[in-house]
């Protein structure tokens, strides 16, 4: 007898296939990943022990102090007070704790939104290159996904191709600023021109299309930019946050949603929200994790040595004969490779026992992405390591062809 699975699932799993499965199918990264000597540049995974603070407040969290202190917790009250004077104060408008709901981390958060906006054969328009899950979510929550390509070297928020791909059937657009995988910063002429095309083409279709603004690394910044949130000009906007970033603690899944002041019928949105965290299945964070989140927001992970870190790794790859492209967020970054072919690269990268992803998996063919969570040592280590490699090719082709 065949097992029998969700048609949404099936669409959700070969649009894995296409993009992250491809990638651990055809890399060695899965048997590399952990073995000594290799520097691994393809995740954002954490290579320094946390800091010890971050470490007791965790702690504090475990430790009970009433019978009830792991019962059943939905949104811990000082949680969302804490995140709503934080919005507040950074985007200069009225937040207040009703508004903030609780996710256990932007993944869920993500899902959380397209399940409480989405009806099966809705369409999500999501901008590509991006990350490698938005197609396989918005495919299980029942939506058709619908790319919309950035134009490749500058990667800008491009508000008039948007709205050519707006339809009837068009429900929510996902964007990510800072974007991973490029590091582009959208600007505030960029997302208001961005809101101007959603209300216009709300206004057509009779009902609001949402804009899920993925704001993972809004605290993660380079060179003295600043990073608007969509939700500042366009009030049909769920703002989805998550601490596994901004605190580098990827395994530590908390984060929040939260709804502008500006959108209508909050309360509605408000009880939505807490319906789809439930039938998601209990989407909201552990009981620890929300005790510890109002000093928990107060941190960010030291954004020097991320920049420190991509500075280096550019000089060594244009060294090397690749082209270096500006990340000014996130803690990635994207360089093109001399010939177009990145899944070749990522195969000599892995000859010298360093770890890249390469951006056909992210939608942007051609390109490496690097992640910067590397340390220091790593990072020097596999600048060195390029500059050799490509060096010893470019002495081998000159040796032929002479």
């Amino acid at each position: 007898m065949e097992h029998r699975v969700s048609r949404f699932l099936v669409a959700a799993e070969q649009s894995y296939q296409r993009h992250l499965g491809a990638y651990l199918s055809r890399s060695s990264y899965e048997r590399m990943c952990r073995s000594p000597g290799v520097i691994d540049l393809a995740f954002g995974d954490p290579h320094e022990r946390p800091a010890p603070r971050l470490v007791e407040l965790l702690q504090r969290g475990l430790e009970p102090r009433s019978p009830d202190w792991f019962a059943y917790t939905r949104d811990h009250v000082p949680a969302q007070r804490a995140i709503a004077e934080r919005l507040a104060t950074e985007l200069r408008k009225p937040f207040i704790p009703d508004d903030i709901a609780l996710t256990n981390g932007a993944f869920a958060g993500l899902v959380v939104c397209l399940r409480t906006i989405c009806e099966p054969g809705d369409e999500v328009l999501h901008l590509t290159p991006g990350w490698f899950y938005y197609e396989s979510m918005i495919s299980s929550a029942g939506g058709t996904p619908r790319a919309v390509r950035l134009a490749a070297g500058e990667w800008r928020l491009d508000p008039d191709r948007i709205a050519a791909a707006i339809t009837p059937r068009t429900s929510a657009l996902i964007i990510n600023t800072p974007h991973n995988p490029t590091g582009v910063v959208y600007s505030k002429e960029e997302l208001a021109a961005l809101a101007d095309v959603l209300a216009e083409a709300s206004h057509r279709r009779g009902q609001p299309i949402y804009l899920i603004s993925d704001e993972a690394y809004r605290r993660i910044v380079f060179d003295g930019v600043s990073c608007p949130s969509p939700g500042e000009f366009y009030s049909y906007t769920l703002l989805v946050h998550t601490y596994t970033k901004s605190l580098l603690l990827p395994g530590e899944r908390i984060g929040y949603i939260a709804i502008p002041p500006g959108m209508p019928d909050r309360q509605f949105m408000r009880d939505a929200l807490t319906t789809a965290r439930l039938m998601t299945g209990w989407a909201f964070p552990n009981n620890a994790l929300q005790y510890a989140a109002p000093e928990l927001d107060c941190h960010t992970i030291a954004v020097p040595p991320l920049q420190h870190r991509r500075d280096i790794l550019a000089k060594g790859f244009v060294a090397a004969g690749f082209r270096a492209l500006p990340s000014h967020g996130t803690f990635y970054m994207l360089v093109e490779v001399p010939d177009g072919d990145d899944w070749d690269h990522v195969s000599r990268l892995e000859g010298c026992g360093v770890l890249a992803l390469p951006g056909s998996v992210m939608g942007a063919p051609g390109y490496l992405r690097l992640s910067l969570t590397a340390t220091d040592d790593m990072v020097d280590e596999a600048s060195g390591r390029v500059r050799s490699l490509y060096g010893d090719l470019l002495r081998s082709r000159s040796d032929v062809h002479g």
